[in-house]
């Protein structure tokens, strides 16, 4: 066989392998046990106290499930009319679960009396069967306040731009990611006038194969203000970067002056992992992996590809739940603590407790880090729109059908920063985005764009092909 005939027939080949990993269907199933409705009534004084509430649900059984701390002499529970707890069926328990039933839009009633300080924690769980078209997590977004400066921090550790994207664009899109229109943005540099004014390109490390961030430098409008201060923080805290030599990345990134929280340290499980900041104090996890072994002293670092992305939750099971509609499966559970040096690598000085996994999608086996800081807890609300904090503000997912996705997401009752958007070209856009929240505030969003997304699919098959 001649070179041009093996030529011929490889390219043959790719092409069939193109059209079969990219028409392939990312369609995935589940029954999951979702948390309707979650909220902790408190007792302030002995009178009674009658607390309302609203939640979406399906019409369908649901579990009420109802824990309580202190004394509670009183609780009644009425959910659309029905007194589903009348008082005295806890009793000396100090915990109960009933059967309910639940519709679309629900209105809770709960009174509650008892001794000071005490409380009643109620969850309503009802299971549903959802089906979805996400087939992969496309990049995270990471905002900085100076492009040139975050863009060659960047470039010292490896990352190359892989793609640009428009700095301006129409009222629509400003309006889906949260943005009130009109700002002050004249127009002069294209497109809309009272739309956004940014820059930003999409880098990566190891190609597109390697995991995407999505860096951005917002102008109009302009925020200020810094990224989260600790890791126990509600929201996408930290993402983790993977090396196959952490002790020379150390060693390199310090001669960078980059900033870490200490020196490497091992996890119980093995793990090695270190934390540092870009220059807006953005944070990173660079955890060891093992790979092909290379000189300890390169031009860039060990880095080798992103990993997890981490969110944090206020309720582990009805986070991992929600996430589960988005084909993530619980892959492994954290340790709920680790030692006294894991504790100060991570920032706190006085231990920490968790309740947490890690969480990984079968379409491109990316993963997602869920932690629920019970100790230290951090209240503070995620960051709102519009996506324009320091920090990591928003994580993106493929789908093959954002319409269809949409309307099952809606259906379970979840709420959207907009409608769909033509992305991100205006009107003549060959692709969709639309954002929405987790169940904490966190930002979502899920992006169709055929070619783009069949890109990425291919050139993560041919990497797992290849190795």
């Amino acid at each position: 066989m001649t070179l041009k005939i093996f030529g011929s027939r490889i390219r043959q080949v790719y092409r069939a392998l193109f059209v079969t990993v990219a028409c392939a269907s990312f369609a995935h199933s589940a029954e999951i046990d979702f948390t309707r409705h979650l909220a902790q009534y408190g007792v302030s004084n002995e009178s009674s106290t009658v607390y309302e509430d609203t939640f979406t649900g399906t019409s369908g059984k649901a579990r009420l499930i109802v824990t309580t701390t202190g004394q509670i002499t009183v609780i009644e529970v009425n959910l659309n009319g029905v007194e589903v707890i009348a008082s005295g069926d806890i009793g000396s328990t100090s915990a109960i679960e009933v059967q309910t039933q639940l519709i679309e839009d629900n209105v809770l009633q709960v009174t509650i009396q008892g001794t000071p300080d005490s409380s009643a924690r109620l969850r309503i769980k009802q299971s549903a069967d959802v089906e979805l078209q996400v087939y992969s997590r496309v990049h995270f977004n990471t905002n900085v306040s100076n492009f040139s400066t975050s863009r060659e921090f960047y470039g010292n550790l490896g990352f190359e731009t892989l793609t640009g994207f428009p700095d301006t664009n129409t009222l629509a899109m400003a309006r889906a990611i949260g943005i009130e229109t009109p700002t002050s943005y004249d127009g002069s540099k294209g497109d809309a006038a009272g739309g956004y004014l940014l820059h930003g390109e999409l880098i990566g490390v190891g190609g597109f194969s390697g995991g995407l961030i999505d860096l951005i430098e917002f102008s109009i409008p302009r925020n200020e203000e810094p990224p989260y201060a600790a890791l126990n923080h509600l929201g996408m805290a930290r993402a983790a970067m993977h090396t196959t030599n952490l002790d020379a990345d150390y060693a390199y990134m310090q001669t960078l002056g980059v900033e870490f929280l200490s020196a490497p340290v091992d996890r119980s499980d093995g793990t090695r992992f270190a934390i540092f900041m870009d220059p807006d104090g953005t944070y990173y996890e660079l955890i060891e992996v093992e790979g092909e072994d290379e000189p300890d002293e390169l031009e860039t670092s060990h880095i080798v590809s992103l990993g997890h992305v981490n969110v944090n939750v206020s309720d582990f099971a009805r986070s991992a739940a929600w996430y589960q509609m988005l084909g993530y499966q619980v892959l492994e559970k954290l340790a709920p603590t680790d030692s006294a040096d894991v504790a100060n690598a991570l920032g706190f000085k006085d231990g920490y407790e968790i309740d947490g996994a890690v969480l990984q999608h079968p379409g491109d086996e990316s993963t997602l880090e869920l932690v629920q800081w019970i100790r230290p807890y951090n209240p503070e609300s995620a960051y709102a729109v519009p996506v324009n904090h320091f920090g990591i503000h928003r994580m993106a997912f493929a789908t093959s059908d954002i319409e269809a996705d949409v309307a099952v997401l809606k259906a379970q009752g979840v709420e959207f920063v907009s409608e769909i958007t033509p992305c991100c070209s205006g009107p003549d856009s060959w692709g969709s985005i639309v954002a929405f929240y987790d169940p904490d505030g966190t930002i979502v969003e899920l992006v169709e764009q055929p070619g783009f997304n069949q890109l990425i699919r291919f050139t993560r098959w041919l990497k797992n092909f290849f190795s």
